[in-house]
C-alpha cells in the first residue's frame, strides 16, 4: 500500500507532503482484497491479474495499481502475486469555480471519496449554475460491506424542486462474472427551460418518477468474448405543469407513463492495452481496443393517452482499431427511441468517431466527429449545440434543430513539468466546427455553420481523486452573430484531456 507522496524520494520528503500523508486515511487492505478477481489456491490466469489492475485503477481514490507475479515455485507449481496500489488525496473541503459557454458555475462542498479508507464516497455540496441552485447530500459505496454490491443514495433540495434516489446493485463487475442484480428508484421535480438561439424562451415544471429492477446472466469469458443477457421491469412517469408566475409560451409536452418489461443482450471483447498521455496526463490509461454491443427491447401500453402501445428500442455499439503504430481509431453508434403505434417517436441516433495519432513522443493529434439526427422528439427534449456541447467559442445551447454535426481537431502537447509534485501540465491548440439542421421547437431556422479556434492549458490531477484534468481554454468564435462575444474563457474539470 503506497501513500499519496513517496517520502523516500527527496523531492517529496517535505513537511507539507509528510503532513498530507499523515492526515490522509489510507485505503484499507481489506477493501483492496475484496476487489481481487483471484484467490489463493486457484489456477493462475494472467487475464484476471490484468483485469484486477483495471478495476482498481478505475477507483477514484486510487492513482494506480500493479498486480504482478513476483515468484514461481516449479516444484510446488505455485505463483506468488504482489498487489500494490497508490492512494490519492480524497478529501475536498472548499470552493470550486468554473465557466463554460459564457456561463459561470460555483460549488461549495465537503467531498470525501474514500471515507475512513473504505472506498465509499460522501458529498455535501451547495452549487449554482445556469439551471438551478442546489443543496445536495449523496453517498456511493462501490464495495458495500466488502462485497461487490454497490449502494447509492442522493437527496437534493434545489431552487426548482427536489430529487431523491436510492439504488442497490450487484453489477457484472468483471468479464467473467455470471450474475448481476439491481433495484432502484428516483423521484424528482424541476423546472425545464427550452432554448432557441441561446436564449431560454419557455419554462415549465416537470415531475419525474422512475424505478427498475433487473437480473443479468452470463456464461462468463469464453475465448476472449463475454455475452450477457438481461431481463427486467421498468417504471417511468413524467408529468408537466405550467408555472403560474411564468405561463408556458408554447404547448406543454404530453405526460408520459411507461410500465414495461424489457430484455437486453450485450457482447464485449476482452481487448485492452495500457498506455499514457492519450486522454489523460501522466497517468496509466486502459485503452479499450475491442468491439462491444448492447441491444435492448421493451414493450408497454401507450406512452401517452393518444397511443395504444409503445415498443422501446435502445442500441449502443463501439469498435476500435489500430490503423498504424500507436494510433487508435474508435467508432460508436447509439440509438434510443420508441415505436408508438408503429410510428417512430423520440428517436435519437448518434454516430461518432475518435482518432489519436502520435506526432512525437510528447505530442498527439486528435480528431473527433459526432453526428446526431432525431425524429419527433418529445416536447421536453431538445437537440442543442453550443459552448457546453463542444463549440467552445459560443454561448451554451446556442443552436437548436433536428440534426447536428460537430468536428473537433486538437494538437495536444504533454510535458514532464510536475509543479510542486502535485499536477502535470499539458496544452492544446484546437479548432471546432459544427452546425444544426432543421427548425428548433420555436420554429427558428439554424444559424448555419459555426467555427471557433483557441488555446488551452491542461492540468493533470495526479494527487487527488477530484477530477482527472482541469481545462482552462481561451477560444475565438469566427461566426459569432452581432451582439455575441467572440472571445470566451472557460474553466472546468473533465474526465478527459
Amino acid at each position: 500500500m503506497q501513500n499519496i507522496f513517496d517520502t523516500t524520494d527527496p523531492r517529496e520528503d517535505r513537511l507539507l507532503y509528510r503532513a498530507a500523508n499523515r492526515l490522509h486515511y489510507q485505503t484499507r487492505e481489506s477493501i483492496v482484497r475484496a476487489q481481487l478477481l483471484f484467490v489463493s489456491g486457484e489456477l493462475f490466469r494472467a487475464q484476471r491479474l490484468e483485469e484486477t489492475e483495471r478495476i482498481l485503477r478505475g477507483r477514484r481514490y486510487l492513482f494506480d495499481a500493479w498486480v504482478v507475479p513476483i515468484a514461481y515455485d516449479d516444484a510446488a507449481n505455485v505463483v506468488d502475486i504482489a498487489v500494490t496500489v497508490r492512494d490519492v488525496w480524497t478529501l475536498n473541503p472548499g470552493v470550486s469555480l468554473g465557466r463554460a459557454g459564457g456561463q459561470n458555475h460555483t460549488k461549495v462542498q465537503i467531498d470525501e471519496n474514500n471515507l475512513l479508507g473504505r472506498g465509499s464516497k460522501i458529498t455535501l455540496a451547495r452549487s449554482h449554475d445556469v439551471d438551478r441552485s442546489s443543496t445536495a447530500l449523496s453517498y456511493f459505496d462501490p464495495t458495500a460491506f466488502g462485497t461487490w454490491w454497490q449502494v447509492s443514495a442522493e437527496y437534493a433540495d434545489n431552487s426548482d424542486g427536489r430529487v431523491q434516489s436510492l439504488a442497490l446493485t450487484r453489477p457484472f463487475y468483471s468479464l467473467d462474472t455470471h450474475h448481476a442484480y439491481a433495484v432502484g428508484g428516483y423521484d424528482g421535480t424541476s423546472h425545464v427551460e427550452r432554448y432557441s438561439g441561446g436564449q431560454a424562451l419557455d419554462q415549465f415544471d416537470e415531475q419525474h418518477r422512475s424505478g427498475q429492477l433487473y437480473y443479468g446472466w452470463s456464461g462468463g469469458l469464453v475465448n476472449g468474448v463475454t455475452r450477457r443477457w438481461f431481463a427486467g421491469m421498468r417504471y417511468d412517469l413524467v408529468t408537466f405543469t405550467s408555472q403560474p408566475a411564468a405561463p408556458t409560451a408554447y404547448a406543454l409536452p404530453e405526460d408520459r407513463r411507461l410500465v414495461y418489461p424489457w430484455v437486453g443482450w450485450q457482447m464485449l471483447e476482452d481487448r485492452y492495452v495500457k498506455s499514457e498521455n492519450v486522454d489523460l496526463i501522466g497517468r496509466t490509461e486502459d485503452l479499450y481496443l475491442g468491439r462491444s454491443l448492447y441491444a435492448e427491447l421493451g414493450y408497454s401500453r401507450g406512452a401517452t393517452t393518444a397511443v395504444s402501445h409503445s415498443v422501446l428500442l435502445r442500441l449502443t455499439g463501439l469498435d476500435a482499431w489500430q490503423p498504424g503504430r500507436d494510433q487508435q481509431l474508435y467508432a460508436n453508434v447509439a440509438l434510443d427511441g420508441r415505436l408508438d403505434d408503429g410510428m417512430l417517436r423520440n428517436l435519437r441516433l448518434t454516430l461518432g468517431a475518435r482518432y489519436f495519432a502520435p506526432v512525437t513522443d510528447s505530442q498527439v493529434f486528435y480528431a473527433a466527429l459526432a453526428a446526431t439526427t432525431t425524429r419527433r422528439l418529445d416536447g421536453d427534449q431538445q437537440l442543442l449545440l453550443g459552448g457546453d456541447t463542444g463549440l467552445r467559442g459560443y454561448p451554451i445551447r446556442f443552436q437548436g434543430g433536428t440534426s447536428s454535426a460537430l468536428l473537433t481537431l486538437e494538437h495536444r502537447v504533454f510535458t514532464n513539468w510536475f509543479p510542486f509534485r502535485l499536477f502535470t501540465v499539458g496544452a492544446a491548440a484546437f479548432f471546432d466546427v459544427g452546425r444544426t439542421w432543421g427548425r428548433d421547437f420555436a420554429g427558428a431556422a439554424p444559424i448555419g455553420t459555426l467555427k471557433d479556434a483557441g488555446l488551452g492549458l491542461r492540468l493533470g490531477n495526479n494527487r487527488s481523486g477530484l477530477g482527472n484534468v482541469l481545462h482552462v481554454d481561451l477560444s475565438y468564435a469566427f461566426d459569432a452573430p452581432p451582439g455575441t462575444k467572440r472571445l470566451q474563457v472557460s474553466v472546468e474539470t473533465s474526465e478527459r484531456f
